[in-house]
Parts: C-alpha cells; sequence; structure tokens
C-alpha cells in the first residue's frame, strides 16, 4: 500500500507533466485506465492513456489544481483549466496510486463551454 506522502507526490506529479506538455516520465501502472467525459471507452494500457495524454497535454495551457483529498490509494482532486481557445472548464480528478504508480484516472467536467455557440 502506498503511503499518503507517496500518493501526493505522485498525483502532483500528474498534474505536474500535463502543464509541462511532457508526461514521458510520469509513473503509469502497465493497466492504467482514463476515463473521461470526451472518451466514449475507458483508455487502457500504459502505451495507451500515455498517448492520449501526450495528444491532449498541449491543448491545455495550464491545469489549477484546488483541493486534494487523499484517503488510502485514493485521491480526489478540484481542478481548472484553460484550454489553448481560452475556453475555463472546471471539474474533478478521481486518481487511484498503486506503488508509486497511477493505475486509474477518472476525469468529469462540464463540458458544456466547450460547445457554447455550437448549433448542435
Amino acid at each position: 500500500m502506498s503511503n499518503r506522502l507517496q500518493v501526493e507526490t505522485t498525483i502532483l506529479r500528474f498534474f505536474e507533466s500535463m502543464n509541462s506538455d511532457d508526461v514521458s516520465g510520469l509513473p503509469l501502472a502497465d493497466q492504467v485506465e482514463l476515463h473521461g467525459p470526451l472518451t466514449p471507452e475507458p483508455v487502457r494500457g500504459e502505451a495507451e492513456v500515455r498517448n492520449h495524454l501526450e495528444q491532449i497535454a498541449p491543448f491545455m495551457l495550464n491545469v489549477n489544481t484546488g483541493k486534494m483529498i487523499i484517503e488510502g490509494n485514493s485521491a480526489a482532486v478540484l481542478a481548472e483549466f484553460e484550454g489553448v481557445n481560452g475556453i475555463r472548464l472546471e471539474g474533478a480528478y478521481f486518481l487511484q496510486v498503486e506503488d508509486g504508480k497511477i493505475s486509474d484516472v477518472k476525469t468529469i467536467f462540464d463540458s458544456r463551454p466547450l460547445f457554447a455557440g455550437s448549433d448542435n
């Protein structure tokens, strides 16, 4: 079981990696899964999740984290990020850390600002 400091350090590294657009050193478990509102199916596996994060990180100018609640190996993090188009989104990340590696990422956010002004 990971201790609190290890979990917090791993999660902060996740956000630092996203903000620097470099997820190459992000510690991901082999069987990691990523679930998000814009991915119809979970992204599974270390290589696929890393590739997905590499593709989306450049479109997120900055992820600002708020309150972080850690219990055991799990954490919930409130976050706000601004996209390259100036749109700000608020939401939360739910992460699981096993042996110092991220094993699960779930994101939720209000996606309505992405479609504001759209005829759809």
